[in-house]
Order: C-alpha cells, then sequence, then structure tokens
C-alpha cells in the first residue's frame, strides 16, 4: 500500500513522490516507480507486479529494480518492512539559546526585547557555562548546540568568545561538541569577529527584511534614521573573511510588497535565507513579538490575545507573494539545473519556511520543552526566547543539567504536544507543520493541540518548496549520468588510445 500521506507530484515532466512521514522521502520516480504507486490497493507486492507486468519480463524486472527504492524511503508500505530512519539516528543535539543582552543599536518595531543596558553578568556567565559543562557530564546529548543573541548580541562580542571557548573546552573533556551560531542584525562587526567566528566554524544568522526604504522603516536606527546602508558595510565585512552568512526574513504587512526584491538579491547573492512570518503579519499590541507590554510576553494568557486566523483579502496576499517569490527560486534552480551546474546554495538543505520540517517528521514545529531552552542575561529560564523574560521564570542552577532543569521546570510541561486536532490530524502536511509555533498556540487557545493561524500560507507554500527540492534532485541525477557517460567514454578512449601509448611512451595525458 502507499504511504497514507503520499503526495504526488510532476518536475520538467518528471512525476516525484514525497512522504512527509519519512526522512528524507523525496524520490524521482521512474516509470515503473510510478506505476507501483498509482496502482497499489493493499494488495501483496508481487501480486502487484505481476498485474503490472502483463506477462512481459522487461516490465517484470524493471518493477522488481523500482520496488526497493520505494519500500526503503516508505513511499510503498509491505507488512514487516519499516521505512528508512534518520541518518542521524544517534546524533541528538541539545538546544540552547543564549541571550546576552537587551542592549541593542536599533529598534526594530516587532522586536519582543525592552531595550535596556541590562547584560550578560559574570556570575550568570560562570552559571551557565556550570550548566553546560554538567550537561556534557551526564553523557545524555553527544552534542550542545548555542544560539547567542540578544538585544544585538556582538555589542557583547568580549562575553560571547569568553563562553564559547570555555564552553567548547568543558564539553570537549566529556567527549561532547559543542557548536554555536550567532543572530546579529548585521551592522556591529568589532574588530577581529569575522575572523574568529571563521577560524571557529561558528554559525553566522543575519536579519534583513527588505532592501534600502523598507528595511530602513522595518529596521531603523535607535535614535532614528535607516539601517540599510550599515547593513550593506557590514555585510562586506562579514563576507571578506570568507563568511556566507544565512538571511533571516522577517515578514510582516510592512514589508510584503518587497519580498520579491529581496528574494531576487539574495539570490544573486548566492545566500540561503528563511522566512518566517509576524504574528498576523501585522504589529499590534497583542503581537506574539510585543514585549513593550511586558507581562503580554511571558504569563501565557490565552485571554490576551485573539485567534486571528489569517484569511480574506490577507490571505490571498501573503498567498500570492509567496508564490511570486518561490517562482523566483524556482526560476534560479532551474537555471543553474540547465546549466549543469550545482544548485548553490543548496536548496533542500538550506531554505526554510517558518518552522516548518518537510525532511523529517515532527510532533511539534520546535524542541520547546524537550530539547531547547533559553537562558536570559540575568540566569532565568524558558521554554521559548520570545517567553524569556515574562513573570514565573526560573532561575538557573549551575549544579544541574539543562536538560534536566528543562524537565523540572512546570511550564514547560505546557509545551508538550498529545493527540493534536481533528482537522490537523486529518492534514496531509501534518508531519510538516503540527500546528505551527507552540506558543502562537497556547496563547490563542491556552494548549498547543489547535491549528496554526498561518494554516493555509503552510498549506500553499510546501508543495512549492516540495517542487523546487525535486527539481534540485533531478539536477543531481542529471549530473551523475553526465558523469557516467562522459567515465564510459573516456575508458573507450582509453583502450583507443593504449596502443598509441605503448608505440609513444613520453606522451603524456593531462
Amino acid at each position: 500500500m502507499r504511504a497514507p500521506r503520499l503526495y504526488l507530484g510532476v518536475v520538467r515532466g518528471r512525476r516525484f513522490g514525497h512522504d512527509p512521514d519519512g526522512h528524507d522521502a523525496l524520490v524521482l520516480l521512474s516509470t515503473a516507480a510510478a506505476a507501483l504507486l498509482d496502482h497499489a490497493d493493499g494488495g501483496t507486492l508481487s501480486q502487484l507486479i505481476e498485474r503490472l507486468a502483463h506477462g512481459d519480463d522487461r516490465r517484470r524486472a524493471a518493477l522488481r529494480d523500482a520496488a526497493p527504492l520505494l519500500l526503503r524511503s516508505g513511499l510503498l508500505r509491505s507488512p514487516g518492512l519499516q521505512p528508512r530512519g534518520p541518518a542521524n539516528a544517534g546524533g541528538r543535539t541539545f538546544h540552547l539559546w543564549l541571550h546576552l543582552t537587551n542592549a541593542c543599536n536599533l529598534d526594530c518595531p516587532y522586536c519582543y526585547i525592552d531595550k535596556s543596558k541590562a547584560r550578560l553578568d559574570p556570575a550568570t556567565e560562570q552559571a551557565m557555562l556550570s550548566s553546560i559543562e554538567q550537561t556534557a557530564k551526564a553523557g545524555a546529548w553527544p552534542r550542545i548546540h548555542a544560539r547567542f543573541a540578544g538585544g544585538e548580541p556582538m555589542l557583547q562580542f568580549g562575553a560571547m568568545r569568553r563562553v564559547y571557548d570555555e564552553a567548547v573546552r568543558r564539553c570537549a573533556v566529556h567527549g561532547v561538541r559543542f557548536s554555536a551560531a550567532i543572530l546579529t542584525n548585521g551592522t556591529v562587526v568589532p574588530d577581529g569577529a569575522p575572523e574568529w567566528v571563521a577560524e571557529r566554524g561558528i554559525g553566522l544568522s543575519i536579519s534583513v527584511d527588505g532592501l534600502g526604504e523598507t528595511q530602513d522603516r522595518m529596521r531603523p536606527k535607535l535614535g532614528g534614521g535607516g539601517s540599510f546602508a550599515l547593513l550593506q558595510r557590514g555585510m562586506a565585512r562579514w563576507r571578506s573573511a570568507g563568511l556566507r552568512p544565512y538571511v533571516l526574513i522577517t515578514v510582516g504587512e510592512s514589508n510584503l510588497a518587497g519580498l520579491e526584491a529581496l528574494t531576487a538579491w539574495l539570490l544573486e547573492q548566492g545566500l540561503a535565507f528563511r522566512y518566517s512570518l509576524v504574528r498576523d503579519l501585522e504589529w499590534g499590541v497583542v503581537d506574539l513579538a510585543d514585549q513593550r507590554g511586558a507581562q503580554r510576553c511571558g504569563d501565557l494568557r490565552p485571554d490576551a490575545f485573539d485567534p486571528g486566523i489569517l484569511d480574506g483579502d490577507a490571505l490571498d496576499r501573503v498567498r500570492a507573494t509567496f508564490h511570486r517569490c518561490y517562482d523566483l527560486i524556482e526560476a534560479h534552480v532551474g537555471a543553474q539545473v540547465d546549466a549543469g551546474a550545482q544548485v548553490t546554495p543548496p536548496f533542500r538543505a538550506t531554505h526554510h519556511f517558518c518552522d516548518l520540517s518537510l525532511w523529517r517528521p515532527i510532533q511539534k514545529a520546535c524542541g520547546a520543552g524537550e530539547t531547547y531552552l533559553a537562558i536570559g542575561d540575568s540566569g532565568g529560564l524558558s521554554p521559548c526566547q520570545a517567553a524569556l523574560h515574562g513573570a514565573g521564570d526560573s532561575t538557573l542552577r549551575p549544579d544541574v543539567p539543562l536538560d534536566v532543569q528543562l524537565r523540572d521546570h512546570k511550564p514547560f510541561g505546557a509545551f508538550r504536544r498529545t493527540t493534536g486536532n481533528e482537522t490537523c490530524n486529518r492534514c496531509r502536511h501534518k508531519p510538516s507543520c503540527a500546528g505551527g509555533c507552540p506558543l502562537l498556540l497556547h496563547r490563542r487557545e491556552g494548549h498547543i493541540e489547535g491549528r496554526s493561524p498561518y494554516c493555509e500560507v503552510f498549506r500553499a507554500v510546501i508543495p512549492r518548496i516540495v517542487r523546487i527540492a525535486a527539481l534540485e534532485q533531478l539536477g543531481r541525477q542529471q549530473q551523475a549520468q553526465r558523469d557516467r557517460v562522459a567515465e564510459r567514454a573516456g575508458q573507450e578512449l582509453g583502450l583507443e588510445l593504449a596502443p598509441q601509448l605503448e608505440l609513444e611512451p613520453q606522451l603524456e595525458l593531462g
């Protein structure tokens, strides 16, 4: 039988299948493989092959050759045979959000941080390092990955260097890998920072919301003025060290019209990026990101937020804009495929839309409450950075592993999905979406079993992403075929030249 949530599509005349319940289960289908999926009706595989072969031995052989790939990927199911699991099943990672400061040189209207001069103090820094060491010592996690954030974390570059280098050293003693990424606005580049980041292989994500005036409006400087010129200069400095920043785009009503231009610019620059949506695509006093009301962002009370499902004209506008953006991306990937070039940056490996997970099934859109926690500059703990500064935060305990503190922190339990709702349970895309942001759902409905306000946007975008990934995969397959043809031609040429080489041993072929 076929995978219950199987998605079938066509790219450049080639059919493909995607199983959102599987791991990397995107398969380009041969004619035989497509026939097996089209006619699978619950009978045995051998019966299906015989029925489709019509007594033709060549057709029977082609069908038998196609079956193992479909079974391994899970697109075709057989009793007693498990689909392929994740390649890194033993490589679990514990994720940390390390908030270094509330200070920032920009004043973005949707930022959830109440700006101040607060920053990581020495006592909290040592408690942070100690708790990371205790986590490594406990041995439950082969890798600990931290995101340095703020405010603007590069304003605390000295603290960042100390924490990172010391955490790497302490974790290595226990055979645990400590890795990190920096989330920055890209405009603050301390002397030596690009080289330090590059030498240590630290990830770099830069927030960009538009070009020119759009960026200036979305990300104005603190005290007034635009930031786009600063961003351009900062980007040049980061890239001069050989870094290729990952771009984070926050999409709202104010920059929706400029999203195509920004997408085109990023494609020209060869930069990977992620689209994220501001709640209901507008700023407001009940915005998910509104922190200036302080209590709103931390108390998790559902009555502070209206349902706000995106629909009507707003939904049409958003879907139309993203379709145009993905048209640009598909054309960009297609041009590289046509040129026989490797898709750069690799699309499937780097492109993201909100917290969608298309290449591995998920029960929840993020690891809040399970494999992820945020630590504030004063040692507060939270299941999510967007709720870090609200009431009820726990305090970091330096002598206890972070995952134990996570389990002991009572509010974390509210972020564990159990059954879900019927609409989501029936949806083909549930393993990729899982209902969206658990914090947003909890605030809107008091639990995380609901339907994301971005549901209809996700349903529009997911098929586009899968199709472009299939196009990229088609390009790799075509390149592999060209390589095989060239190799065979080289072997034949070598056989033809062999007698000549024996007669002319002095001849050197480059």
